[in-house]
């Protein structure tokens, strides 16, 4: 059996489960923002044996320890409690119990084979060391500093230079109200006149810009790679052009394609050195027909694409669960 660790807005497990049903392949999705309200859950540990128990609270679905084939991990939330009459502060106890609890359950998890991985997608989120193994493997990438020194920004060897958040990507101004960290385009100059104390204060990842024919992003999934072309140098820079993201809203368009075999293989060893199957991976294609590693997203999106281009994510990803179910009942 299959069990999908999620939440219940990702929509990315849904054409799966369609995929799922038609092969007969079991499943269990936790949905993690309802762990204290939607399952009841056991986890037994003795000097002979140690099990586990997860069953929806009606009684209509039910997964053990020694049901799992295969660990699918869907961007998990913390738990929430539907206990209003709780102190604001026993509430906070109850909810970090409970995320404790769900951290150190999936990091229980290594009998069995996952995509995407609980503790393995937290080092692989290192934007440092993904340039690091990306050049180290002989990928091209932007010339890249991360730093809150001014004289480092003065003497980096570029004007045009591409400004990226490095872990927080949305600013809470009100309740109502967010504002998300697009990469943005800036000349040094612009930077390097906050003067010092605009810089010292945060941590700042800068990149060489590089000026693009087009960009790609390629999906791995396992043995697979599904990829698509992306005509983001057709759009305004505040459209698309810099930050593909914000083209959304502006038909931007994905066009499937394949990636030259030399690429290929080395996002199959970059995710070899993470000890990961999944990832989704953005390039810069300049001029001169040259890709450049800009990062990997190792719990990705993926369904626009799929959507969008034609490709079969999910079928794929059905196929392999279903090689790891029949897996585990060949060997039992």
């Amino acid at each position: 059996m299959l069990l999908i660790i999620t939440n219940e807005e990702d929509i990315h497990p849904n054409p799966v489960i369609d995929q799922l049903v038609k092969l007969n392949v079991p499943f269990f999705r936790l949905n993690t923002e309802s762990l204290l309200s939607h399952y009841d859950i056991t986890y037994a540990i003795s000097n002979a044996s140690h099990s586990f128990t997860i069953k929806y609270k009606d009684g209509s679905h039910a997964i053990s320890s020694n049901d799992i084939s295969c660990v699918w991990e869907r961007r998990p939330i913390e738990p929430l409690t539907t206990f209003d009459d709780l102190e604001p502060n026993v509430s906070k106890l109850v909810l970090d119990e409970g995320d404790g609890f769900l951290r150190y359950f999936r990091y229980s998890l290594t009998h069995v084979p996952w995509i995407g991985h609980a503790v393995n997608e937290r080092k692989a989120g290192s934007k440092i060391l993904q340039k690091v193994v990306a050049k180290s493997i002989g990928m091209k990438i932007p010339s890249t500093i991360f730093t809150n020194e001014l004289k480092a920004i003065k003497e980096f060897p570029h004007n045009q230079i591409a400004i990226k958040p490095i872990y927080a990507h949305v600013l809470e101004k009100s309740a109502e109200e967010t504002y998300v960290f697009y990469t943005s385009l800036q000349d040094k100059s612009k930077l390097v006149g906050l003067g010092e104390s605009g810089i010292r204060n945060t941590m700042n990842f800068i990149e060489a810009y590089v000026e693009k024919d087009f960009e790609v992003r390629a999906t791995v999934v396992v043995d697979e790679i599904f990829s698509v072309s992306i005509n983001s140098q057709s759009f305004d820079k505040s459209k698309g052009k810099v930050d593909w993201r914000q083209g959304y809203d502006h038909g931007i368009q994905f066009t499937a394609m394949d990636l030259p075999q030399e690429i290929s293989e080395k996002c199959f060893q970059f995710l070899e050195y993470f000890e990961l199957s999944f990832g989704c991976f953005d390039f810069i294609v300049d001029k001169n027909g040259d890709y450049h590693f800009l990062e990997c997203n190792t719990n990705g999106q993926w369904v626009w694409i799929e959507e969008e281009a034609s490709l079969p994510i999910s079928t794929k990803l059905a196929a392999s669960f279903e090689k790891y179910y029949l897996d585990k009942k060949a060997n039992e």
